[in-house]
């Protein structure tokens, strides 16, 4: 086994750190010792492939704000150990200094804040292996990005940007796409975002019209400490991060969902999945004063109308009121265990799941191949309480193996389970298939929309996952954001809903589950009825 450290410099200050473990070479009697099986070299063998192995390139996570590819559950020795691939990280400048967008600058050819410069990292970071990989066993052309959380983001936008699609033939997506709402921002958005570091750093923000080079001078004599506090100042709501990739009409030259519907991206193959209870982990995040790590809260319903109305504060009442009917189980409007459920589900749904979905489905209908996998496995090692179920990021210790560290308190099953993941994602950088051709994984579609569960007890494929949700998400919920809020007739101040009302109705308006109906179609009638009686 050997591990290597690339340390490139280029001009205007930028800097790229890459390591990556080299499998040639390796001996796997540690492995089988441990009665793991040696796993790795089948698919190889099988396909006639005998030097040069797959890559797979790592991008972290950490909402585009932090993160650091040194964190000891990235090490790639063990995933280096199992299976015949080459796995490389890097590191890529975050939070201001990595995604800060001054517009004015930008127009008079500066390159000092153009937005996106952590993209330009990864993206310098992944034509350097590309270009060099063969050296160390590598083949160019069998590169697959993976990454979770705003690593996901990452991988999604390399493969559909003009900036770097074509670099990676296939992409790994856990827990983070391009589309969700917290993964990327308008230049507008950024250029406020950035206003507002400029006069909180103590320069000038009136003189970016006219003097923005002397804005920037100002910014680079704050010492890095103090942007890195100031830069939280944005921070408003809860995933709304101060730093994300930014449409700037270069390396995302328009929405993300405009350069998917283009399919501008042939040839691409990917694995994309989600965690069972995305959302639990943000409800500290941002409501550590309504929940416990350690123990459920029941959470009284004026509670939770109180934290879905902050979570979408910038949304009409329309709008939120539509959320918290979607997110009301009527016969059970007091039930405060199930309160505190809703909002776990509305977070992991909305930021999560349905966004991946989404990405999902619009690249498979372009007649790529895609792959969902579900993460329903709590770690036997969580510290954290057993409400907060399998979180986000809960996948990223099995991904990378540490079950097979015999130090650890895993089962032999989760050990069983991190070696299949392993398995199904070296063999995907191979192949382009995450399994052979006997065990069933079928691709994803919106028609089919299948997906292979990942859990140390029950594997399996299901179906979804969470449609009725993300029907509500991504079908109705846009149709409604087109309604104009000044036409509602309504007073803002106030919610709408009457619960009562909501609860004594009789004509089967509630939703059910159960039905085959589109569900957005009966939430569509109930709030119309809702809103006749107000």
């Amino acid at each position: 086994m050997k591990k290597y450290a690339v340390l490139m410099r280029f001009g205007h200050g930028s800097t790229f750190f890459v390591s990556f473990y080299n499998t040639l070479g390796i001996r796997r009697e540690f492995v089988r010792n441990a009665g793991l099986g040696s796993q790795g070299s089948s698919s190889r063998k099988k396909h006639g492939y005998k030097r040069s192995v797959p890559v797979l390139i790592w991008i972290y996570g950490g909402g585009y704000m932090s993160g650091t590819a040194t964190l000891d559950v990235y090490d790639g020795l063990m995933v280096a150990a199992t299976s015949d691939v080459i796995v490389a990280s890097m590191q890529y400048r975050i939070g201001a200094f990595g995604f800060l967008y001054l517009e004015p600058l930008v127009k008079t050819g500066s390159n000092d804040a153009p937005g996106n410069m952590g993209l330009w990292d990864q993206a310098m970071a992944i034509r350097w292996i590309k270009d060099n990989i063969e050296n160390f066993g590598g083949d160019p052309e069998l590169i697959t990005l993976f990454g979770e959380s705003a690593g996901g983001g990452s991988v999604s936008i390399h493969l559909i940007s003009p900036v770097t699609r074509g670099l990676a033939r296939r992409g790994i997506m856990q827990s983070g796409t391009i589309n969700a709402p917290w993964s990327f921002m308008t230049g507008e958005r950024a250029l406020e975002i950035g206003k507002i570091l400029v006069e909180d750093c103590g320069c000038n923000v009136s003189q970016l019209a006219e003097s923005p080079s002397r804005v920037m001078a100002c910014l680079r004599a704050v010492d890095a400490k103090s942007i890195s506090v100031h830069q939280w100042n944005s921070y408003f709501s809860i995933l709304n991060f101060p730093s994300a990739p930014t449409i700037d009409g270069n390396f995302l030259p328009k929405h993300p969902l405009e350069l998917l519907a283009e399919g501008d991206f042939p040839e691409t193959e990917i694995i994309i999945g989600s965690n069972l209870d995305e959302g639990t982990y943000f409800m500290l995040y941002d409501f550590i004063d309504y929940f416990e790590k350690d123990g459920p809260i029941f959470l009284q319903r004026d509670k939770y109308l109180d934290i879905v109305n902050t979570i979408f504060k910038n949304m009409t009442t329309l709008e939120r009121d539509a959320i918290i009917f979607q997110y009301t189980d009527w016969e059970k409007v007091n039930d405060e265990h199930l309160n505190q459920k809703m909002v776990g589900d509305i977070i992991g749904d909305y930021f999560f799941i349905c966004p991946t979905n989404q990405f999902a489905q619009m690249f498979a209908e372009h007649g790529l191949k895609v792959y969902y996998y579900f993460f329903t496995q709590r770690p036997s090692t969580s510290p954290w309480g057993e409400w907060m179920g399998v979180m986000h990021g809960d996948e990223v210790g099995y991904v990378f193996g540490h079950p097979l560290n015999m130090s650890l308190s895993y089962s032999a099953r989760e050990r069983d389970l991190s070696l299949r993941i392993i398995e199904a994602f070296s063999t995907f950088a191979l192949t382009g298939k995450p399994v052979p051709e006997d065990v069933n994984w079928p691709p994803y579609t919106k028609e089919q929309p299948y997906y292979y569960v990942f859990n140390a007890e029950d594997m399996g494929i299901g179906h979804g996952p969470r449609s009725t949700a993300c029907a509500f998400w991504n079908d109705f919920f846009p149709k409604l954001k087109e309604t104009p809020g000044e036409n509602c007739g309504c007073d803002k101040s106030e919610p709408i809903l009457d619960v009562e009302l909501v609860q004594n109705m009789s004509m089967g308006i509630m939703l059910n589950r159960g039905n085959s109906e589109s569900p957005w179609i009966s939430l569509v009638f109930g709030l119309i009825v809702a809103l006749a009686a107000v």
